[in-house]
């Protein structure tokens, strides 16, 4: 059920934050803030978590987007290659699901108004894994909301979705709440830190919501490249790591 419960987890988020008002790896919850028409985002990252009976995973994770306009966009986000050895198990490895989602926004940020920014999404996982150990084999759905405000120096963005998951036969997998918090603030030019808390419901019978907490850090290169990494511990006792780079266009 590991497997299953780290493929729902994955297809959960769309691993975005924000990053001079793009998106990019560097945590999980998604920005209300959108690049102009035209504008290109490919970003690339390595992700280790090691699970609380000593198990490791590796996993790549890719994404690719594009303004459609000013106020919509597209996500692509493939999940080249995972390998997991459980403590004690026999390793598994393949290629990942693939997920795509296009966002429109609704409400513009007023920096003279309370109201926030909000941005409707819809995400859709194709079943492009290569072993049923990592990806279900099923198509998945998940519509959500996308909130963002900046309040001084200060940028908070908050994620609300349902993810309609299929279950494959003899997995009784259930829908999931997603609930996405996280703040971003500039420390010099080059450099912005992060925090966040991500959490979701029961992935499945007999298995319990996961609450999440991540800090990371983003150095701007140059006007195209940035690094980032981030670090993350859940109720889980699921210890993430993830490193990568961004390059706009």
């Amino acid at each position: 059920m590991k497997s299953f419960r780290h493929t729902i987890f994955i297809a959960g988020f769309s691993l975005l934050a924000i990053s001079q008002s793009r998106a990019d790896l560097v945590l999980e919850t998604e920005t209300a803030q959108l690049g102009k028409k035209g504008d290109m985002l490919f970003s690339t990252a390595l992700q280790v978590e090691r699970d609380k009976d000593g198990g490791l995973g590796y996993f790549t994770v890719n994404q690719f987007e594009y303004a459609i306009m000013d106020r919509a966009e597209i996500l692509i986000e493939p999940f080249f290659y995972e390998w997991d050895k459980p403590k004690g198990g026999p390793s598994v490895s393949g290629v990942g699901d693939l997920e795509i989602t296009p966002s429109y926004m609704m409400v513009l940020d007023d920096p003279h108004s309370w109201i926030p920014a909000a941005l409707a999404a819809f995400k859709l996982k194709v079943p492009t894994a290569t072993n049923r150990n990592i990806g279900t084999g099923e198509f998945d759905y998940q519509p959500y909301i996308i909130l963002g405000k900046k309040i001084g120096p200060w940028i908070w963005n908050a994620n609300v979705g349902y993810d309609f998951v299929t279950s494959p036969k003899g997995v009784p997998l259930r829908n999931q709440l997603i609930l996405d918090l996280s703040v971003q603030r500039d420390v010099t030019e080059n450099l912005t830190l992060f925090a966040e808390i991500f959490s979701n419901s029961s992935p499945a019978p007999g298995e319990h919501g996961t609450f999440t907490g991540a800090i990371a850090g983003e150095y701007k290169i140059n006007e195209h490249f940035n690094i980032l990494t981030s670090i993350g511990y859940g109720t889980d006792r699921l210890l993430t790591l993830r490193s990568g780079f961004n390059i706009e266009f």
